[in-house]
This record gives C-alpha cells, structure tokens and sequence, in this order.
C-alpha cells in the first residue's frame, strides 16, 4: 500500500467504530419504520408525520418556536422515531449556528422543519437560511411548523431533489447542515465545491456519521486540504445507548 493510502486510512479512520450497539442502532430504526408502515397502511393510524403536525396545531403556543420542538421532542420519545437531528445534538447544532455568525444558511434534508426551527432561532437577525426537501409531503408539514412557530420571515423552502436544484443555486453560502439521504452526504458536498458554492471558511455540519457508517463522506473531509475536520461523538437521536456523532468541517481556512 502506498503511503498516500495509507496516510488517507489514517486521517479518516473513525473515531471509534461500528459496533454491536451501533448495529442495533440502525436495526432499531427500521423494526420501528416497518411497524409504522404497516399500522398506516392498514389505517389502524394516521401517518406519524401527520399527527406530529395535528399535535402541533392543538398544543403548540404560537411564535413560540421551543413549544414546537418540545412537542416533536416528546413524540420522538414517547411514540416512535422520527428522523430529526433531535434534543441532544440539536444543541450541538444550535451552538454551531451561534459560533459561525453564518449569514447566508443551506439546509439539505428539511423532514418535520424541527432542524429548520433550530437553525432559525439561532442564527443572526440578518441571516437567511435556504433549505431543500425531495419530499413534498415532508415539506408541507415543515412549512406548516415553521409559519407556526414565528419564523418564516428569513426563511426560503426548496422542494425537489438536492442534486438538481443545487446547480441551479446562485449565492454563496457560510454555512451548510446536512441531515438527508445518507448515499448524498458526499455527492452534494462536492456538488457545492464544483459550483463554488461555498465561502471560504463556511462551516459544513453533518448528522448521523456514526450511525450510518458515512467512511466515504468522513475519508473526503478528513483527507481533503480544502477542509479542516472536527468529530463530535454523541447518541443516536432519542437514544441513550446507540452510538452517533456529528461531523463540522470548515472550508478553506
């Protein structure tokens, strides 16, 4: 092996690795998803989705952004799993939004709107923050979410899918969380490199790097000399036992 390679094994070599309670992890997700799947499409219940939304509309205080994510938190824990960047490393995300005094935001992966809300709540009064959803069901309820929690003022919402509407993106972006299809991680990341759309300096944040195994993302960023990496381990959202962690890379320092 040259020893190229093998610096590139080294650099991106994770920082603790896939395990039984990582494996379990994943496992646990998709016993719950099949289980969800089958009590709606036998119309035993409504779409989780959809009552997270209904529960929002009779519970939450408007323009009130943390009774909104409260009730989402709560539903995560108590009922099933829902595939937001949850509590924990919510913060972690919060914080990051704070330290970066991003201006200009970029969201790939959109869900419930839950990240949305976070980021919004977080950033600068004159920051923006454009996300995109492949899921036109997914993207409505986030929008119904984010109009009840006071924030839309800032925010623009793309529908479709990221590797198309990223090229068509004009501005420059400081900062870019990325919580969507895991196989994209890495595809849209330099999707935006090859189309210069990010700031020197801009901060990439992404989710789940753990609990999906992202080695071909975290191999790029770790060996890349274009981005200077940070891991940050954690839970797997609305979990105590299975391992995650975030990745925050920062571009052209």
């Amino acid at each position: 092996m040259s020893p190229t390679k093998n610096k590139l094994n080294k650099k991106s070599k994770m920082p603790f690795n896939i395990n039984r309670k990582s494996i379990l992890g994943v496992l646990s997700l998709v016993y719950q998803e099949i289980i969800d799947s089958f009590l709606t499409k036998t119309k035993i219940k409504k779409p989780k989705e959809l009552e997270v939304l209904e529960l929002v509309k009779k519970k939450a205080i408007k323009n009130n952004p943390n009774s909104i994510l409260k009730i989402i938190d709560d539903y995560a824990y108590k009922s099933t799993f829902l595939m937001n960047i949850g509590d924990q490393k919510g913060e972690i995300l919060d914080k990051a939004i704070k330290d970066s005094r991003a201006t200009n935001i970029l969201e790939l992966g959109v869900y419930l709107g839950y990240s949305t809300i976070r980021i919004l709540s977080n950033m600068m009064d004159n920051s923006k923050l454009t996300s995109i959803e492949a899921n036109e069901k997914f993207a409505q309820i986030a929008k119904e979410h984010i109009e009840i929690s006071g924030l839309s003022k800032n925010h623009i919402l793309k529908i479709g899918k990221s590797s198309d509407l990223i090229p068509s993106l004009e501005e420059q972006y400081d900062f870019v969380f990325i919580d969507h299809w895991k196989d994209l991680y890495l595809k849209d990341l330099q999707l935006l490199e090859e189309f210069g759309l990010l700031k020197q300096g801009a901060w990439v944040f992404a989710d789940n790097v753990v609990l999906f195994n992202l080695e071909d993302y975290l191999d790029y960023v770790r060996s890349s000399p274009d981005f200077k990496s940070e891991f940050i381990p954690t839970m797997r959202e609305y979990s105590k036992s299975h391992p995650d962690g975030v990745e925050i890379s920062k571009y052209k320092l």
